[in-house]
């Protein structure tokens, strides 16, 4: 009827254009209306009195309706009739309206009531997400330490086997530098429900008897109507919000945690550290590995790492802390797990490589580096060259070794030094495109050492070997070392004075 009304009143308007003459037919029709209801009277009590009263009352009754048709099929009673259809067609439409807007209304008030609602469980949950990230362990924190935390928010804390369970989940499947959010178990009619631990980069489950590692993905998680419940899938198995409440607290503070994982860019050299154990040593291949460009890298729990000691998306580790040097089935040893997962492959040991290591890894592109005790490694073959390559490509034009204080960059005391002037430095440093400063610091070490060959200056100052033939090749303008002789050898030019403060001792 709503839709129907507006086309009535088109078509009544252009039928009669005419509406708003007089009143007369209406009044006329009045009239005749009330003679016609005196008739029907008449009728009726002229069944009982008299038939002559009877036919008079018919007659009238008649005569009226008669009057009415013809008034009606007058042009002032068209007039009339298509007033009448077009005060009800807008009587309807005003109906319709009215009623339009108050279902608009309602469906406005509820949409304001769920996104009030909403705001409000938003603001709770991000106000629970905060306070969980502030209570959380911090990081490094005993793996024992954090899952008995967990459990403790569950109150769980004091049922032992489900404690000795996540300890051995965490020792298989977590790494020790993760952030332990929440444990949950799943739901259902199950005599032993599976154990689920959310950290800030994954999962584990355990679940009769097997355990895996479980990465949760958005579609994983099903919301409910109902208190804002829902429920997290894994496969078979379900984990409810409602039965583990800090679960769905934990789901929504992995992305915050994991913003705040610990990254090392390239350009950011570890800083070097005292490897007095093997897990020290773990820890600083880690430091390494994500310099290398693997910035996911972390070190796996000990005694599970099952021939690996640190574990990134893309590549592999194993470190060794040993009086003897790491031999070729060793290398073949990680060569095969990496093989099986897809993964590159590199090794840290303290000791070095036997002949036949190294030339098994080289062929089959395993990374072999070997460290000091601050941790530092060296590459012993071509896949670690062109590791640390990649790596110092990524990183700012040129790395330079940090500057002793008791040596400074410039002094008057020496004439070699003092002669290196900034605007000279700063156009043969544009010309190699390398930084001003660092062409300076190059120049100083190599006046200082006096040395200038390729490899020196390679490990000194962590260049490509293209930076480095730049870097001599400025060197050679600005008369510090002589042109690259028929061996490719360049000797240095100028010397320091014995009474120089950066002279070798």
């Amino acid at each position: 009827m709503a839709a129907a009304a507006p086309a009535n009143v088109g078509a009544l308007a252009k039928r009669a254009p005419w509406l708003p003459g007089d009143d007369r037919i209406e009044t006329a029709s009045a009239a005749v209306g009330c003679v016609m209801f005196i008739g029907l009277l008449v009728l009726l009590v002229g069944v009982f009195v008299s038939p002559a009263m009877w036919v008079a009352g018919a007659v009238v009754f008649v005569v009226g309706t008669v009057t009415l048709w013809m008034l009606g099929i007058t042009p002032a009673g068209r007039r009339h009739a298509a007033r009448n259809e077009l005060a009800l067609a807008e009587h309807v439409q005003e109906r319709a309206d009215g009623a339009a807007r108050s279902v608009q209304e309602q469906r406005d008030a509820a949409a304001a009531e769920q996104a009030r609602r909403g705001e409000e469980a938003a603001g709770v949950l991000q106000r629970a997400v905060d306070g969980l990230l502030k209570e959380l362990p911090v990081r490094g924190t005993s793996q024992q330490e954090a899952i008995a935390w967990c459990l403790s928010r569950v109150h769980l804390a004091n049922d032992p086997r489900l404690r000795a369970e996540a300890e051995r989940l965490a020792r298989r499947h977590i790494a020790v530098d993760e952030r332990l959010l929440c444990i949950a178990q799943s739901e259902g009619e199950r005599r032993r429900p599976a154990l689920l631990i959310l950290t800030d980069r994954g999962a584990a489950i355990a679940d009769q008897g097997l355990s895996y590692r479980y990465e949760p993905q958005p579609r994983d998680i099903f919301k409910a109507p109902e208190a804002g419940w829902g429920h997290l899938r894994a496969g078979a198995l379900v984990f409810s919000f409602s039965c583990n409440p800090q679960l769905r607290i934990a789901l929504a503070a992995r992305e915050k945690a994991a913003r705040a994982l610990p990254t090392a860019g390239a350009a950011d050299r570890p800083e070097e550290r005292l490897i007095r154990t093997a897990r020290d040593a773990e820890l600083a291949a880690v430091d390494w590995m994500r310099y290398l460009g693997f910035a996911d890298a972390v070190a796996t729990a000990v005694g599970a790492d099952e021939g690996i000691d640190v574990l990134a998306e893309q590549a592999v580790a194993q470190v060794k802390k040993e009086g003897s040097p790491t031999s070729r089935p060793t290398v073949q040893q990680l060569h095969g797990v990496a093989a099986a997962q897809s993964k590159a492959a590199l090794f840290f040991s303290m000791a070095g490589y036997t002949p036949q290591a190294m030339d098994w890894a080289s062929r089959h592109g395993i990374a072999l580096f070997q460290y000091d005790l601050q941790g530092t490694p060296s590459p012993h073959n071509l896949p670690a060259h062109h590791l640390m390559q990649q790596a110092a490509t990524l990183a700012a034009p040129i790395r330079t070794p940090r500057r002793n204080a008791s040596r400074p960059l410039h002094t008057d005391h020496c004439p070699a030094h003092a002669a290196l002037r900034e605007e000279d430095v700063s156009r043969q440093a544009e010309r190699a495109g390398l930084r001003p400063e660092s062409l300076q610091d190059i120049a100083n070490e190599v006046i200082t050492e006096q040395r200038a060959t390729m490899v020196w200056l390679q490990e000194r100052f962590f260049l490509t070997r293209p930076q480095t033939r730049k870097a001599l090749d400025a060197l050679e303008q600005l008369g510090l070392v002589s042109p690259p002789a028929a061996n490719g050898r360049r000797t240095v030019t100028v010397g320091c004075r014995a009474s120089c403060p950066r002279a070798r001792p």
